[in-house]
This record gives structure tokens, sequence and C-alpha cells, in this order.
């Protein structure tokens, strides 16, 4: 961007802002999977930690949850927006989170970090309103905003790890397992529809796992009913992908 050559405050200030509004607008989009049998296999649990935009250190791939981790940067803010969106049904779950990683090395937003990461909470302030549905439905009562992660890489600490060791124009995305380990990615994210069903689908063979647990015991107890599992409850019904503006 020729832009960049121009040291100005307001310019930066003005991308901060475009920046850290991650998840308040609409995107078209299509996806370019990468099977988890094709990822890179390794016996080695590697956990990925970053500093994110309130200065709290984030396990990334932190076991017990079904994490989608999304990779923008100044290029695709539309597309993390619409995906954003798109995971606003799975929002407040006990077994799923999202974290946004912001790729703005040789961005000119290095040039005023602090007006980034303000701006990037401010903007997690105001999403936290439009997720509190969200997390009711899901039997969430917590604050929103104490499970909105958004993390600014500004000299490439944490998107070379992730294997992104070029930038990119587009949205990418990993997803880790329970466990931790990676088990699908994204080096384009365009289709949000199937971005949903990838997702939701890792949450659904946890439920199922659950309730074949449930019928077993139920079966040699004697008992007819089955209580719904505390740690994966049901999936609300899919979101309506945002059309574009």
């Amino acid at each position: 961007m020729y832009w960049k050559k121009w040291p100005d405050l307001a310019r930066a200030a003005l991308l901060a802002a475009v920046s850290s509004c991650l998840f308040t607008g609409a995107s078209p989009a299509q996806t370019t999977n990468v099977p988890a049998a094709v990822a890179p296999a390794s016996s080695h649990f590697r956990k990925f930690k970053a500093l994110d935009a309130d200065n709290k250190t984030v396990l990334i791939n932190r076991a017990g949850l079904i994490t989608l981790l999304l990779g923008t940067s100044e290029d695709s803010q539309d597309a993390a927006r619409a995906a954003g969106k798109a995971m606003y049904p799975l929002r407040g779950r006990p077994d799923f989170q999202l974290i946004v990683v912001v790729d703005l090395r040789d961005s000119i937003a290095t040039w005023a970090p602090s007006i980034v990461t303000a701006r990037m909470r401010a903007n997690l302030d105001q999403e936290a309103i439009a997720l509190k549905p969200y997390f009711l439905k899901n039997g969430n009562k917590t604050d929103p905003r104490k499970s909105s992660y958004v993390i600014p890489d500004f000299s490439g600490t944490i998107c070379p790890q992730l294997g992104w060791t070029q930038g990119s124009d587009d949205l990418r995305g990993i997803l880790f397992g329970i466990d931790g380990r990676e088990i699908q990615r994204w080096d384009k994210i365009e289709d949000m529809t199937k971005l949903q069903t990838d997702v939701r689908s890792a949450i659904q063979a946890l439920i199922d796992a659950d309730l074949a647990k449930a019928t077993a015991a139920a079966k040699i107890h004697g008992t007819k009913v089955l209580q719904p599992s505390a740690q994966h409850p049901p999936l609300l019904p899919l979101a309506q992908v945002p059309n574009p503006d």
C-alpha cells in the first residue's frame, strides 16, 4: 500500500479503527479446506500462547474446547466480520471459543499500536452487547466480553508459529480439536455457510459421543430418561450468513 510511505498519525488512527472492527459488518463467502487427514501430524502437543488486545495472555488451543482461530489482515476484514457473525450461535457454549489474530506486520498500524489496541477493545465492548442473547440461549449468563479474544500481531510473534509465515490478503483459519490439536486448516475462507457446517460438525461429534455414553449408561442402570450434557449441549439453529452490503 503506497500510503505507508507517509507516517501520518491520523491515517494510523483510521487504520486502527478499521482493523479492530472485526465483527460489525458482513461479507460474502467460499472455503478452501485442508482435511484433517492432510494436516501435519505430530505426536508432540504444542501450545500456542499470545498477548491479546486486553494485554492478557491467551492459550489459543486450550484443551477441552473446540477452537476456531481466524487469521485476518487489513485486506480481509470484511470476510472476518462475516465469519465472526456466522459463529454467533456457537458463542457462549462451554465447548467452543473463537479467537481472532490480526496480522499487522508491515502495516502502518505498527506506528501507533496503542491506538490500534484501544480501538479493538472498544469494538469488543460493543460486540459483547450483540453476543449477550446468544450466550443466554446457550445457557451462559457470564459477560461475553470476558471471553472475546482478538490478538494483534505487530511484529510476527504469533503468525509464523501458526504456519502463517507470509502475510495474506485472504481470511485464513485453523480449527483445533478438544485435545488442542489442529484438525482442519483453511488458506482462504470465502464460504461462511461451509465454515459454519465444518465447525458445527466438530462440535456435533462431541455431542454425539456424549449421547452415546449416556445411552449406554441408561441401559446399564435401566433408566429411560437421558439428561442433556452440560458440557456439550444441543446446538442452536444455524444463523443466516449476512449478505454483502
